[in-house]
């Protein structure tokens, strides 16, 4: 069975604010995993979005959140300006069947959420 997900980036360059579906591997362990996958393409948090792109070829672009209404969880990750720049990641679920969405973690450090749901993995 699938677990969809919208993943919503915010604060990066190349786009203030975009969001992406993906039709599987939505649930958080899934999710720690294609961020880990997007580090390892590119550690820089500035150009996160764009490794993001580059390891999830798959990725349908989508105008909102809301056009997903069969999705089951929801990441919005934000690159944090700030003299060190950052990225922070925040996770919903909304029950199959259901119209709104539930907090389940964050906001956290990305390499934190990594370290939460893919112990063991390096974060970059």
């Amino acid at each position: 069975m699938a677990t969809r997900a919208v993943y919503s980036f915010t604060g990066f360059p190349v786009a203030q604010e975009h969001h992406l579906y993906l039709h599987h591997d939505g649930y958080p362990t899934g999710a720690a995993w294609r961020f880990a996958e997007a580090l390892r393409e590119n550690p820089e948090p500035a150009s996160f979005f764009a490794a993001f792109l580059s390891t999830q070829p798959w990725a349908e672009p989508i105008k909102s959140p809301d056009q997903a209404a069969d999705a089951e969880y929801r990441y919005l990750v934000q690159l944090v300006p700030c003299a060190d720049p950052y990225l922070q990641v925040q996770c919903w679920r909304r029950i199959p069947g259901g119209i709104s969405w539930s907090p389940r973690c964050g906001p956290m450090a990305l390499e934190v959420f990594i370290q939460r749901f893919l112990p063991g993995e390096p974060p970059a």
